[in-house]
């Protein structure tokens, strides 16, 4: 461990990085960073330091700015040993946490040989006699942000209560008045009642929303929020006249509760699903576990032409958007079956092979493309380009050795054929529990599904090394669900 400074004597030479925060990605485009940045400035030429050019923008707020990707990698340099100084333009600038301030300092940051120096105070974090004015101005940011939230919420509070207003940001549909006070949009009106004729109609969200030319989740928020009806979320009338009648806001809201797949019954977040690796075959997305079913939440045309033809019976076979649990677990389980009755030919094909090579792992391949757009996300909001090079060039060295084929020591014919034979009926016995999802995760990285015409499995390492593949011809065609269907 490197040793940590004690005094602000000892920082000429050593290598400093800068933070810079700012509560909103907005505030960026302001002076508040070239502020932070001239503190910063200032303190490298008065200390003697060298200027890395490491920095970290943060558009966070600054009580859980500690859990922000900024921080983490300004942690993660700091272990690497890229720095010794962190120079912070002004205290608030830094965090306005006190438990979190001297949580990072004292396990992450001096554990690393890592001091903070705040420029606007001149405070250095591992210097005994700065310690009690470095608690007393941390003390000071969090009262200032805390005593600033309750001026807040008594301004909310009282605008509600004087003059019938909800606060914050307008929804669709409506505007801020030269007032500061919500109404409805002019622009906007007629396109908000379509929604609510659509949706009274009994057209679901998911076709308001296509045919309105608005986000799901848009709709979604219009459909339930009793403003459109001029009534505030307690009940109140508001200071505004109804954009839609009530008899309309009344046929929406019965339509939307008999198509409630939840309505009168407790949801189950302990309900097992055992397939967790189902993706649509044609557009990439995953089906989602609800209710007893595997729903595509945003269906393609490709997924929903894939539905059975003739007479379609059954929830969540209308729309060809989700199947029963059951029918894809079925497939599964016959798949397994066929796995059991063709082990007795692993001998001859392992017996060939002392070990079997296996393909990257499409899990993590899926884990890197999110981590690429997180980074995307956080240069929109930072346009730190450096930092961008940096976690895209990290990426794809993570990239490069996924890809790089790996081969894994087979398993003896014996135990392999052992194994597949017990495989149905240890699918069997975990019916009900979550010993499927463990023994589906075991065998498959993904499963790729079109309606109920194809089912393609991603076989995995583990799966790769009792043999699966090797029994298991290119294409099975089987009955689904005692129906006369075939997938």
């Amino acid at each position: 461990m490197r040793r940590l400074v004690a005094t602000v004597e000892e920082l000429r030479g050593l290598r400093a990085a800068r933070w810079i925060r700012e509560s909103t990605p907005g505030q960026f485009d302001r002076y508040g960073p070239d502020a932070q940045r001239d503190q910063q400035d200032r303190a490298i030429r008065a200390l003697g330091l060298v200027d890395t050019g490491l920095e970290w923008r943060a558009a966070h707020s600054g009580r859980t700015v500690y859990l922000s990707a900024q921080m983490a990698e300004m942690l993660a340099a700091a272990r690497r040993g890229e720095f010794d100084i962190l120079l912070v333009g002004y205290v608030s600038r830094w965090q306005r946490n006190l438990r979190q301030t001297l949580n990072l300092l004292e396990d992450s940051l001096h554990p690393a040989g890592v001091a903070v120096y705040f420029a606007d105070e001149e405070i250095l974090s591992s210097s005994e006699r700065h310690w009690d004015q470095l608690v007393d101005e941390a003390k000071d940011a969090e009262r200032y942000s805390r005593r600033l939230a309750r001026r807040i919420h008594e301004g909310y509070a009282t605008k509600l209560d004087r003059e019938r207003d909800p606060g914050g940001h307008p929804p669709y549909g409506f505007r801020r008045n030269e007032a500061r006070l919500l109404e409805p949009d002019p622009s906007r009106v007629d396109q908000v009642r379509r929604v609510f004729e659509l949706a009274a109609a009994g057209y679901v969200d998911r076709d308001v929303a296509r045919m309105a030319g608005l986000p799901l989740f848009t709709v979604r928020g219009m459909l339930t929020s009793p403003l459109y009806v001029g009534r505030l979320r307690g009940g109140r009338e508001a200071n505004w006249p109804p954009i839609v009648s009530r008899e309309t806001w009344e046929a929406v809201r019965h339509h939307r509760l008999m198509r409630a797949t939840r309505a009168g019954r407790l949801a189950d977040p302990r309900r097992p699903y055992a397939l967790a690796q189902l993706y649509c075959a044609a557009c990439g997305k995953r089906l989602t576990g609800d209710t007893g079913y595997y729903r595509h939440r945003e269906p393609c045309g490709q997924f929903v032409a894939a539905a059975p033809t003739g007479k379609r019976t059954g929830r969540g076979r209308t729309n060809g958007h989700a199947y029963h649990m059951e029918v894809y677990e079925e497939v599964v389980e016959r798949l397994l079956d066929r796995v059991s009755l063709d082990a007795g030919q692993l001998a001859a094909v392992v017996g060939q092979n002392a070990t079997l090579a296996t393909g990257p792992n499409r899990a993590e391949l899926e884990r890197i493309a999110r981590e690429r757009q997180r980074a995307l996300d956080r240069y929109v909001r930072d346009r730190d380009a450096a930092a961008l090079a940096e976690a895209m060039a990290a990426l794809d060295r993570e990239e490069a050795a996924i890809q790089a084929p790996a081969d894994v020591e087979a398993v003896p014919a014996d135990k392999a054929v052992e194994y597949l034979r017990e495989l149905p009926k240890t699918w069997a016995r975990a019916r009900g529990g979550k010993g499927r999802q463990l023994l589906a995760s075991a065998l498959f990285d993904r499963i790729d599904v079109l309606g109920l015409q194809e089912m393609a499995f991603t076989l995995s390492a583990h799966a790769a090394r009792y043999g699966v593949g090797a029994v298991l011809p290119g294409e099975l065609r089987l009955p689904v669900n005692g129906r006369g269907e075939r997938i």
